[in-house]
């Protein structure tokens, strides 16, 4: 992506023929397409950048940074673009909605076993402190009508990882959003996450590392179901070690 300063991004909204696919296929009104459907590049006029830049310089400086030498004469504009990067989730992903009919043959209340794709690493910023957290994700589902993509589901978690969030928060928006594109018999979503918030400064915890499940449907009623899903994440991450 072009820095703000060498290009002025403008809003790109949804297209008519964009939405009614979108509304066609969830079963959604056109005005309840939503955040997931979105995408907004944000437009920051070279003028703002070149502000922004100047503001980092002043924060920097009176931290104890010395600008001005070859090293760091372009650290400010360098910081305001890593963020920029960082947070490019706000703009959507218009390579997410790809949904496919079942493989069942059964009719709607067909179930296939579970897919669980894992481990999808990824990377955020804390809305608290700015700090990066980062760790990994397993999603897993229960097909009812549709599958989806299986990029998909790390793009999923790239999206509302790629802002200025919480760990809470992005297990949330994930589960949420894939039970709404599948209406799937059930959805689960494991996270692990390492804070900088925590090792860099407070207590400066550098071994701890923060766990967070969220199940819907089948998962929330059939333990069996969980304890499958928890092998198999565990099995993985032994191995990807």
């Amino acid at each position: 992506m072009l820095a703000p300063a060498d290009t002025a991004l403008e809003e790109t909204p949804v297209t008519e023929e964009h939405r009614h696919q979108l509304s066609s296929l969830h079963m959604l009104d056109d005005e309840d397409v939503v955040d997931w459907q979105r995408t907004r590049p944000r437009a920051i006029s070279t003028e703002d950048w070149r502000r922004y830049e100047a503001n980092m310089a002043e924060i920097l400086a009176a931290m104890g940074m010395e600008l001005g030498t070859a090293g760091t004469e372009r650290t400010p504009a360098r910081f305001l673009q890593a963020l920029f990067d960082a947070t490019e989730g706000y703009e959507g992903d218009p390579k997410l909605v790809t949904a496919f009919p079942t493989e069942c043959r059964g009719g709607s209340d067909c179930e296939l076993s579970q897919v669980v794709e894992g481990p999808i690493p990824y990377h955020a910023l804390c809305e608290h402190h700015g700090f990066p957290f980062f760790g990994r994700a397993w999603v897993g589902y229960i097909a009812h009508e549709h599958i989806i993509g299986i990029s998909k589901l790390t793009r999923l978690v790239r999206l509302f990882a790629r802002r200025f969030s919480v760990q809470e928060r992005i297990g949330q928006q994930v589960i949420e959003t894939l039970e709404g594109i599948l209406k799937a018999h059930g959805v689960a979503v494991y996270l692990d996450g390492v804070h900088l918030c925590t090792q860099m400064r407070g207590v400066r915890e550098v071994e701890s590392m923060t766990h967070v499940t969220f199940w819907r449907g089948n998962y929330e009623t059939l333990p069996e179901l969980r304890a499958e899903f928890l092998n198999i994440l565990q099995g993985r991450a032994g191995a990807s070690r």
